[in-house]
């Protein structure tokens, strides 16, 4: 079984290195590296290019914005499950794709998410937030994970692994018409679902530089708030109450 990592890059060689070292170090070899690069002006691709140690394989975004790109990513996978590796994310250790392929095949699941470090953005060893659930390990039923998201709550989208032949046969793909949060309409659509079949693996499993685009200026807080309220309306859910959850369960993550 293949798995596809999909990673897009513009201007990343301060991070991109970390990136392919933490993919072609794993155990489990059989790892199709997906990157989708925005015309780079840096040493991004020379870096990508160094670090090949496995099956890689470099695209020219045709597309506009992350969105798109992941988009172009997935229709352009070959392995029977797709995870998100952001140019400055790393998988954490050595054995996690292997840990996460053995889940898929021993339960028969189409989704798979699970904890998240949030570090520094210029120290991967330093941790500032810990996103992780009350949910017990295991196969979840689509009745609780629905009435989580309805009231709020939402699985770290970096953390997903999904089973490709499901994107293709729900035609799952992101909304390019939002710049920021699309990820929040992509997740909320995937586990409504009703034919998901669920895992929680309670490992962290990625780590995520913490201060990304939806955090990165007041214009792009705007934007993003904007988003997910039209997202929330779009999908049908209350967005005064959810939005109101959605950032306040976040603080406790700190402590």
């Amino acid at each position: 079984m293949q798995v596809s990592l999909i990673t897009c890059t513009n201007n990343s060689e301060k991070t991109i290195k970390d990136c392919c070292l933490s993919i072609f170090s794993q155990t489990y070899e059989n790892i199709e590296h997906i990157i989708l690069d925005k015309n780079s002006q840096d040493k991004t691709i020379e870096i990508v290019k160094q670090s090949k140690l496995g099956n890689q394989k470099i695209i020219q975004q045709k597309s506009s914005g992350i969105y798109g790109a992941l988009n172009e990513g997935m229709k352009a996978a070959t392995g029977d499950f797709i995870g998100i590796l952001h140019s400055d994310d790393e998988l954490l250790d050595k054995n996690i794709i292997k840990t996460i392929l053995e889940i898929f095949m021993k339960e028969k699941i189409d989704i798979l998410f699970s904890n998240l470090l949030y570090t520094s953005k210029h120290d991967t060893n330093k941790i500032i937030r810990k996103w992780t659930t009350k949910l017990n390990e295991g196969s979840q039923s689509n009745n609780l994970i629905l009435q989580k998201i309805r009231s709020g709550w939402m699985p770290p989208h970096p953390t997903l692994f999904i089973r490709k032949s499901f994107i293709e046969k729900n035609e799952i793909f992101y909304d390019e018409n939002f710049k920021i949060s699309s990820d929040y309409d992509f997740i909320i659509r995937l586990f409504s679902k009703a034919n998901a079949r669920i895992f929680f693996l309670n490992k962290f499993t990625i780590k995520m530089r913490f201060g990304g685009e939806s955090n990165k200026n007041i214009k792009n807080l705007i934007i993003k708030m904007k988003e997910d309220f039209q997202i929330l309306k779009k999908n049908k859910l209350n967005p005064f109450k959810l939005l109101l959850f959605k950032n306040f369960s976040k603080i406790s993550q700190f402590f």
